[in-house]
């Protein structure tokens, strides 16, 4: 079926229809087939034109239309393809009289096909330069996260003060090489961001720490506050060494959740590969929205 809908696929559909129907009554029932309301359709076979006579096939094809375009696009778009339909799928155009143009409806259901059928050309080729160039950044995705994983992993293994600092430049690279727009880390007055990103239409805060104790209350609490105080903000707090127990005993469930908390698996999952980081933040968003937990598991593409 035709995807874009043309004024060349209008003319074909009423030029054919008025045609391939020699009864007034075959052409009524045709209308209520492809969907038009029988209101509509009583509405326009029961008017006249200026000489007082009944409409034409044509004109009664052209009145139709008129009353489509202004009515809800999904609606003209269904009687169309069901218009469509009945032409190309037609196999038998016998006329019903001498008088009969049947051949006219033939010709216009064989250019119909024709249009389908480069659109559908069309369509494929669009698809496939879209997959060409998915599967171009993709290769381009992988090859730059290859550097980015010696980086980090050369990371492990340096100082506690050192790798926080490390830690923000490749949580910054990882955001440019996904693609997703990325703040670096900044000061404003009394707070300390350690950057922040934009996700979906959101902002979100982010907060990362890579110390050797697990992150508590106080340290989420942190995040927290700087949230609260930015217009429809939210947050992503990533502690490398994961969370307390009494943490994640005491999350808020259900309401007003505003913050996210992912850990050193996560993002060691993304480094290597395993997801990528739009598809950790789209199952943790889901986590939150559908359980109303911030925190979410690491086998969710397993």
């Amino acid at each position: 079926m035709f995807d874009v809908f043309t004024e060349e696929i209008e003319v074909q559909i009423k030029t054919g229809i008025s045609h391939l129907y020699w009864f007034k009554e075959d052409l009524r029932k045709a209308w209520l087939r492809s969907g038009v309301a029988p209101g509509l359709c009583n509405s326009i076979f029961s008017r006249t034109g200026p000489d007082s006579k009944k409409l034409t096939k044509r004109e009664l094809m052209n009145s139709l239309y008129i009353e489509l375009r202004g009515s809800d696009i999904n609606r003209r778009l269904e009687v169309s393809r069901n218009f469509v339909r009945i032409l190309t799928e037609h196999n038998n155009f016998v006329p019903q009289d001498e008088k009969h143009r049947v051949e006219i409806a033939e010709r216009c259901a064989l250019k119909l096909r024709e249009i389908i059928a480069q659109q559908q050309k069309e369509a494929e080729y669009r698809d496939l330069i879209r997959n060409k160039v998915q599967r171009a950044k993709k290769e381009d995705y992988h090859s730059q996260l290859l550097p980015l994983r010696a980086h980090f992993y050369e990371t492990v293994k340096m100082d506690k003060q050192k790798r926080g600092y490390e830690l923000e430049k490749i949580f910054s690279k990882l955001m440019t090489i996904s693609g997703i727009p990325v703040e670096e880390s900044f000061k404003i007055v009394g707070e300390q961001m350690d950057g922040a990103i934009k996700y979906d239409g959101h902002y979100y805060i982010v907060e990362l720490k890579w110390i050797e104790k697990k992150a508590d209350q106080k340290n989420v609490a942190s995040l927290y506050m700087k949230v609260e105080g930015k217009m429809e903000a939210k947050g992503i707090f990533i502690a490398m060494n994961g969370f307390t127990n009494e943490l994640l005993s005491s999350l808020p469930k259900g309401k007003n959740l505003k913050v996210l908390l992912l850990d050193g698996i996560h993002l060691t999952n993304v480094i290597s590969g395993i997801y990528t980081f739009q598809e950790l933040l789209e199952h943790a968003i889901s986590h939150a929205c559908l359980r109303g937990e911030i925190y979410c598991s690491h086998e969710f593409l397993k």
